[in-house]
């Protein structure tokens, strides 16, 4: 016994010691990732056919949904939708899509950067425009909307199928309340009547409006010499805010705004305006938030928005187009030195005039800057820093932004 047992002993150390070392490696998975948008992988809202995540109003004189062959984009087949509301006699008119199993989709983290695109076909005919809406509905039950506008339907020549593209950031999310993290369901609203097939309702890759970011000073200078010329020690560590040739800086601190730059004009300092009609003449727009709590996207103006002009005329002043009026308080100055390019300029607004407390350090702000060139007849031109249209006064979401770092 007592061999036996040393005889299984060594039998096992001997096998053992035949073990040799051996690498791991991950496998591969035969399946390729799913398609994707950073993070966000809920894409497909409905890709062939009607299925259980679908649902429309259930009045045939009003609406009718099915499924089709008749016109495909891709894959097996497309839904057609045809409808009349006003003879149908219906109050509203709806369908709506729970995609990914009904869970709940959170495009925070895409929200400037994918888009609802929806294939859609009319007898080959190119689509201009569609009597339609659509909304993402929060699990709260408040919706985001968008109208099927002209601007998100095009169409290829010579293609058959037109494409509506609806930005994420378009949709009404601030206006309504709706959360965006929190998405139950796509929802389209029909109005007067149609006769349209979609197919590849889908959210893709959507390059939304660029968004700028500047980190300014928040100056310790009690008091900058607002006399045109930007001292180098008062400006020399302020970026640059850069609209084709000219450069605008701006700095702050509790108390004041300060706004400085340089602006190339082969016809300089001609404006001779007045009241909301300034932006037509030689001057700087100014868009700044004074609520850095304020959502980033929204469409509207608040309060807290503000939007003025430092109109560069003979005797320059600034005007503050949400009050309809010149800025004409204590502390308030702008001064302007012609040069042999253009000129340059520098003012202040005391912070206190927008009525919102303290300018915050290391905080961000929502800012767009824009240089109008002209005569004394008209502007000829705009240059903007962010936003690609001269509405950018009316929609902040198209706005940069600028953050104020305290350095020690």
């Amino acid at each position: 016994m007592k061999l036996l047992y040393l005889v299984g002993i060594s039998f096992l150390i001997s096998g053992c010691m035949a073990l040799q070392p051996s690498a791991l490696f991950d496998e591969v998975s035969p399946n390729p990732e799913p398609e994707h948008i950073e993070d966000f992988y809920a894409i497909n809202i409905l890709k062939d056919n009607l299925n259980s995540e679908v649902w429309f109003t259930e009045n045939v004189k009003c609406i009718e949904v099915e499924n089709t062959t008749k016109a495909v984009y891709s894959g097996d087949g497309a839904i057609h939708l045809k409808w009349n509301k006003q003879e149908g006699g219906c109050d509203w008119i709806g369908m709506g899509i729970g995609w990914d199993g009904w869970a709940s989709k959170d495009f925070s983290m895409v929200i400037n950067k994918a888009a609802v695109q929806i294939k859609a076909y009319n007898g080959g005919n190119p689509i201009k425009s569609l009597p339609l809406a659509a909304s993402f509905e929060d699990y709260g039950g408040k919706s985001a909307w968008i109208g099927f506008d002209s601007k998100y339907i095009t169409t290829k020549p010579g293609d058959s199928w037109s494409t509506i593209t609806l930005p994420i950031e378009d949709f009404g999310w601030d206006q309504f309340g709706a959360d965006l993290s929190n998405v139950k369901q796509f929802i389209i609203q029909f109005e007067a009547d149609g006769d349209v097939i979609f197919d590849e309702l889908k959210v893709v890759p959507y390059k939304g409006i660029e968004t700028k970011n500047v980190e300014s000073v928040y100056t310790s200078n009690e008091s900058i010499n607002i006399d045109g010329n930007l001292e180098a020690s008062e400006w020399q560590n302020v970026p640059l805010i850069m609209t084709t040739t000219d450069a605008i800086q701006v700095q702050g601190n509790a108390d004041f705004l300060y706004i400085g730059g340089k602006v190339m004009d082969e016809t300089p300092l001609q404006n001779s305006k007045t009241g909301d009609e300034v932006w037509n003449g030689d001057g700087v727009e100014i868009g700044i938030s004074t609520n850095p709590e304020a959502f980033l996207k929204r469409k509207a103006m608040l309060f807290s928005d503000q939007h003025f002009c430092l109109v560069m005329g003979a005797e320059p002043f600034i005007w503050d187009w949400r009050k309809h009026k010149k800025i004409d308080v204590a502390g308030v100055k702008i001064v302007t030195v012609k040069s042999g390019s253009g000129y340059s300029f520098e003012a202040v607004i005391p912070y206190s005039y927008f009525e919102v407390g303290d300018l915050k350090s290391n905080t961000n702000y929502n800012l767009e800057v824009a240089v109008n060139k002209g005569t004394n007849a008209k502007r000829d031109e705009q240059f903007i820093w962010n936003s690609k249209s001269p509405e950018f006064g009316k929609k902040p979401a198209t706005w940069g932004i600028i953050n104020f770092i305290e350095t020690e």
